[in-house]
């Protein structure tokens, strides 16, 4: 007669979890926050800009604000090597945020709802988590602030998403931060890296992927 309850519970934690989600992604959306408020914002913060802008910008993050948009702005801000600092700490602090998030939200409440078969993918999630979320990093058009989320719902522990976002985000934070500070000229040497950077990092990423697939429980069971 419990089993019920306790269902009811887990998907009404999994539906907090949602709500909250989409609440914030609404409100920075409705704000309108773009880089003309994040240039006034460093420009009246003095020293205590680099700080003020990721702990701004990781914030955006956990409402699902675009991070290649934090990235640009990150380089046109504070140049090549000072705005890929900023702006691997912003991603670094944004996905430590969404994780715990999810961990102390919709975690238990997940395992709790999952079949026997869909508890094998979510453990091998778990063991195979640097990998997985360094395919996510690497790989062109994965929304990253989602698998933040789903890293802190699927149990990974936080040193393996930490040290994939870390490894994982350089290329590609690297690549933004360059073209952010090439705006003006896309088509100059800066600009040309930066696209050079994002196209490794997306083969990067599917030679990864290719090698976690080989790993995943349908193939573990024939093997």
């Amino acid at each position: 007669m419990s089993r019920e309850p306790d269902r009811r519970r887990a998907v009404a934690r999994l539906a907090l979890l949602a709500v909250l989600i989409a609440a914030a992604f609404a409100a920075v959306t409705v704000a309108g926050v773009g880089p003309g408020d994040a240039q006034r914002w460093v420009a009246g913060a003095g020293p205590a800009a680099p700080l003020l802008f990721v702990l701004v910008a990781a914030t955006l993050g956990v409402a699902l604000f675009p991070g290649h948009v934090v990235a640009a702005a990150a380089g046109l801000l504070f140049g090549a090597l000072g705005g890929t600092a900023v702006a691997l700490g912003t991603a670094l602090l944004a996905a430590a945020l969404s994780y715990f998030v999810a961990r102390r939200v919709g975690s238990d409440a997940l395992l709790s709802l999952l079949s026997p078969r869909a508890r094998r993918w979510q453990q091998w999630v778990a063991e195979h988590g640097f990998s997985a979320v360094l395919v996510s990093r690497l790989a062109p058009g994965v929304p990253s602030g989602i698998v933040n989320y789903l890293a802190g719902l699927a149990g990974l522990r936080v040193r393996a998403l930490l040290g994939a976002v870390a490894i994982g985000a350089l290329p590609k934070t690297i690549a933004y931060v360059a073209l952010g500070g090439a705006l003006s000229d896309p088509w100059s040497a800066r600009g040309l890296v930066a696209v050079s950077l994002y196209v490794v990092a997306a083969a990067g990423g599917v030679l990864v992927g290719r090698r976690l697939l080989k790993a995943r429980p349908g193939q573990l069971s024939r093997a």
